[in-house]
């Protein structure tokens, strides 16, 4: 069941797996989510190295989550990204109105959309895996709020397992951990029952209202896009 929850009245942790080789944006992008997690008593962690060896670096972020869940005590644990920004008057928005607002009974996971809103229409950013897939909705692995819960943590681990295992030859195949959870993880039903999604006006690449997550961009361009919206922050 999901967890009912009032402004303050839950304890969240918000993690980010970022190694110094993308300084030029995350000089930016930590302060902002460290800005926020300070305004609501939440807590931020900053991991800074790669996780595990034997798979591609997108993979330590998945490990970075089992890991994070087994040792913390928060409720919720968002997962963040490193080439995200915060929009300077969304500071406001709380984790539990975020969790009220759209994870529907029964869900723990709200993943945020690979896709956005244009004129008025939802369009997936893979129309083609989509297509394939008979998904419209797919998932974007790089932003999402999960529940600290046993079921969650048993998600994780099979979308870990599945990358290693069954379906190892597409694990390090663009877009990765993303193709190992729709075409594995999500194909077994009592996990797809664990996830909801976020409404891209909430988070996406462009048309977004509260955090822009950045991609398919120069680190210069990352750096100079997070910048612009940090110095009308700070």
């Amino acid at each position: 069941m999901t967890k009912e929850t009032t402004p303050d009245t839950i304890k969240v942790d918000i993690i980010m797996l970022a190694t110094e080789h993308i300084d030029i944006y995350t000089q930016y992008s930590i302060p902002m989510w460290e800005k926020y997690c300070k305004m609501h008593g939440y807590n931020f962690f900053h991991y800074s190295e790669k996780i595990l060896e034997d798979m591609a670096f997108t993979w330590s972020r998945i490990q970075m989550m089992i890991d994070h869940q087994k040792k913390s005590s928060a409720d919720y644990i968002m997962m963040v990204d490193a080439d995200t920004l915060i929009y300077h008057n969304m500071y406001d928005l709380q984790v539990s109105e975020i969790v009220n607002r759209h994870m529907k009974p029964g869900q723990q996971i709200l993943f945020q959309k690979d896709g956005s809103d244009r004129f008025g229409l939802y369009f997936s950013h893979n129309f083609k895996l989509s297509y394939d897939l008979k998904r419209w909705v797919l998932p974007n692995a790089g932003f999402n709020i999960m529940a600290n819960t046993e079921e969650v943590r048993n998600f994780l681990q099979t979308w870990i397992d599945l990358g290693r295992g069954r379906l190892k030859h597409i694990a390090d195949i663009h877009p990765r951990t993303q193709n190992v959870l729709i075409r594995g993880v999500l194909q077994d039903p009592e996990l797809d029952k664990l996830v909801g999604y976020l409404p891209s006006k909430l988070v996406s690449k462009r048309n977004t209202k509260f955090v822009q997550h950045l991609s398919a961009m120069s680190k210069e361009k990352i750096a100079s896009r997070i910048k612009a919206e940090f110095d009308k922050t700070f």
